[in-house]
């Protein structure tokens, strides 16, 4: 029975090898199988046994048929160990590590010889064949120790520490019983129920065992990075050359035989390798520290001429930078600060006229039939007429006064230190008459006139927001009076008011009777001219088919909150449509949509953008939702959050009007966004101005660097165009291609296009 187990493990540890052979990928293949034919080979060796002494009932020969399996057995798992060792390809560590191995070698070799191998040499009237079997046993086990000191000391990331160890533990017991075999043979001790014959069979099924577990991609990666951490602490490794001669000189020390030179000689050997691999490793470190010396000098050239591009960059960013923050606090057409500069200045003026118990005036102005004057001279008249407009303000205001543009052609003012209205007259006084002779702009002299309201803090309210609609209802008072005139608030002032409930009015039943429609303007590759997308823009067509333009009721509807039901029946409408043209053929175009900042931050939207995704059938891939950068200056955590949500659904965002708001660029860059829009104002004098080219260019930077496609809206000429595509611009909206066209016309434009491509012949 124990000779069947003994003839049944090698064959247990051959089939599983060969298994993992044939699961193995990469080089490893080649050592499994390389392991799998040693057992093999010990497999049929037992089996010659088995068959002479359980069926033939004959002690096998010594030396017999077994031995050369056996043989071939230590020869296949030599093969392996070799194999496993060429796969470390470093020149330097490859010497070191044949270095160590032959110190080992030798001080094994000559403990091996005088305590084994030279007891087993047979008389001189033995065979050839005897001498060679009874000396190529011990050789063997010092072979296979090698295998087993190769691995641990030269092991990789190609197996893992537990793969290792079971290896490593199979060699140790396989070496083991065969000393012991010879010891006992030696003795005339051996005896068939001896200790250690399990030990062999052990031995092939912890070599089997540490197949199955290299199987185990996962656990092979990590224990084997942690088992590098844990040996990379410990030198045992390093000193085990140095350990076992230190163990060889104690043997010559203690050992009494006078047979001693075998030790002797394998002793010098073993010295004279440390010695040579010392001088090897001192050479090796001189070049080493050559070579760092060497890569640290060429490493500092690098870095001082990398410190200079980047300190030049960083200026050049620096510079854009306050650009950029300029342009966010002032007004681009006039210079003056912009309504969020006004906003904090008249903070810090409220709180000043705290401490000192003054009082300060906010001044709304509006320039009268300022429209008028663009349709009939064109909007390059309108501007220059605006620039002399503040021009002349600025000049008649006290020095401690402030002025602002709000944007189109109203302005305010922040009067500081004054007592009561006595106080005001005169600066308004003078504003008007600064404008009582006509302004000459381009040999066209134009009389111009303003509407006036005034509102004074603390009297007619305590907030910023409060003087500001009070200031204004005021204006809009003065202009129904005539125009041309000022007007302080008063409480019985509710013609603003009214007039508001009357476009609300107006706006409701506009959304019940759906009145409502959406025009689209394309969007082109900038290269190669093609459609890639539309915006959707609302417009309003009254009962009697006026077209009434969103400027007039976006900011009402902001006000009074129905920017969310007309908000939603725009992303609905304009999904469904988009997927019609998807539909047809065109998918790839994509659907830019904006998001009023009321949108954005109402606690449906997500649900809202779902719903619609859902009802209409159009691909979240394909949606492009457009924010302004002011969006996230109050709340930036709140609008991360939502940003994020968004993008979870797989909607595209892009930032609107890039530049022309306020928002940090280190907010930016956290933003989870794809796509940067650059305002028109910046694109309408890049081709005059220097300057606007400059920070066009830096925005395409700052898009592409943050990994977003860039558009330009606004595009009205070749030009323009033209330097856009030079800055690497990707996509551009405008005049010069299309203006908002009505879903037929689109759908003609799209026709078009589509037939370019395929000719009919």
């Amino acid at each position: 029975m124990e000779n069947l187990i003994s003839w049944l493990a090698p064959i247990v540890a051959f089939v599983t090898l060969f298994i993992v052979y044939r699961k193995s990928v990469g080089r490893l293949r080649l050592f499994w199988l390389l392991l799998s034919l040693g057992c093999l080979s010990y497999a049929i060796a037992e089996g010659i046994w088995v068959y002479s002494y359980n069926i033939s009932h004959v002690e096998p020969n010594y030396p017999g048929w077994p031995d050369p399996f056996y043989f071939l057995q230590i020869f296949f798992y030599l093969a392996a160990f070799i194999y496993h060792l060429m796969q470390k390809k470093e020149n330097a560590y490859q010497i070191k590590f044949i270095f160590d191995m032959m110190i080992i070698i030798a001080v094994s070799t000559a403990l091996s010889w005088h305590f084994l191998i030279q007891l087993l040499l047979p008389d001189a009237t033995a065979s050839p064949l005897l001498f060679v079997v009874s000396i190529g046993y011990p050789v063997g086990d010092l072979l296979l120790l090698f295998g087993a000191v190769s691995l641990y000391i030269g092991y990789s990331y190609t197996l893992s520490p537990r793969v290792l160890i079971l290896i490593i533990a199979g060699l140790v017991f396989q070496v083991f019983a065969d000393t012991a075999y010879l010891y006992s043979t030696v003795a005339n001790t051996y005896s068939a129920e001896s200790f250690y014959n399990p030990l062999w069979s052990l031995s092939l099924l912890l070599v089997a065992f540490s197949g199955l577990y290299s199987l185990d991609p996962i656990k092979k990666s990590v224990s084997g990075k942690t088992f590098m951490h844990i040996t990379d602490r410990i030198s045992v490794r390093m000193l085990l050359p140095y350990f076992s001669l230190l163990m060889l000189f104690i043997v010559i020390i203690v050992e009494e035989s006078k047979h001693t030179r075998g030790l002797v000689a394998g002793a010098f050997v073993a010295t004279a390798l440390i010695v040579t691999r010392q001088i090897f490793t001192l050479r090796d470190n001189r070049r080493l520290l050559f070579n760092y010396d060497q890569l640290t000098s060429e490493l500092e050239e690098k870095i001082a001429q990398r410190t200079v591009e980047v300190t030049s960059k960083n200026q050049q960013l620096e510079k854009v930078i306050h650009q950029v923050e300029h342009i966010a606090y002032h007004d681009e057409l006039t210079g003056l600060p912009n309504r969020r500069l006004f906003l904090k200045n008249l903070e810090s003026s409220i709180a000043t006229a705290d401490e000192s118990g003054k009082k300060l005036a906010v001044v709304f102005i509006d320039l009268d039939r300022f429209k008028n004057i663009n349709d009939t001279f064109g909007h390059e008249f309108g501007d220059l007429l605006l620039q002399d407009f503040s021009r002349k303000i600025s000049e008649n205001l006290r020095s401690v006064d402030t002025i602002s543009r709000q944007g189109g052609d109203e302005f305010t003012l922040i009067l500081n230190n004054i007592q009561d209205e006595a106080d005001i007259t005169p600066t308004i006084h003078r504003i008007q008459a600064a404008f009582q002779q006509a302004l000459s702009i381009k040999d066209q002299e134009l009389h111009v006139s303003m509407s006036i309201g005034i509102a004074i803090y603390p009297d007619n309210g305590t907030s910023t927001s409060e003087l500001l609609k009070h200031a204004d209802s005021a204006m809009y008072s003065a202009k129904a009076k005539g125009k041309n005139n000022y007007q302080f608030f008063s409480d019985d002032m509710s013609l603003v008011v009214s007039r508001k409930i009357a476009l609300e009015n107006e706006l409701r039943r506009a959304l019940a009777n759906e009145e409502f429609l959406l025009h689209y303007q394309p969007q082109f590759n900038a290269h190669t001219r093609e459609i890639t997308g539309m915006e959707a823009l609302v417009r309003w067509q009254t009962a009697e088919d006026e077209i009434i333009s969103p400027a007039h009721f976006i900011p009402l509807a902001e006000e009074t909150r129905l920017i969310l039901p007309l908000g939603e029946w725009v992303l609905n409408t304009a999904c469904e449509q988009a997927k019609l043209w998807h539909d047809r053929g065109h998918h790839h175009l994509k659907l830019a949509v904006n998001l009023s900042p009321l949108q954005f931050l109402d606690d449906d939207l997500l649900d809202m953008v779902e719903r619609t995704l859902e009802k209409t059938g159009f691909p979240a891939s394909s949606l492009e939702l457009e924010i302004t950068e002011n969006v996230a200056v109050d709340d930036i955590d709140l609008a991360l959050l939502r940003m994020q949500a968004l993008k979870d659904l797989g909607v595209n965002l892009a930032i609107d009007d890039f530049g022309t708001g306020y928002c940090s660029l280190s907010y930016l860059k956290k933003f989870p966004l794809t796509n940067l829009k650059i305002a028109q104002s910046f694109v309408r004098d890049m081709a005059t101005n220097p300057h606007d080219e400059a920070l066009v260019e830096a925005m395409v930077l700052i898009g592409h660097k943050l990994n977003m496609s860039v558009i330009a809206e606004g595009v009205e000429t070749e030009e323009q165009l033209a330097l856009l595509k030079e800055l690497g611009c990707d996509e551009i909206q405008g005049y010069l291609f299309s203006k908002p066209l009505t879903t037929d016309h689109f759908s003609q434009l799209l026709s078009k296009e589509l037939a370019s491509k395929n000719p009919i012949h």
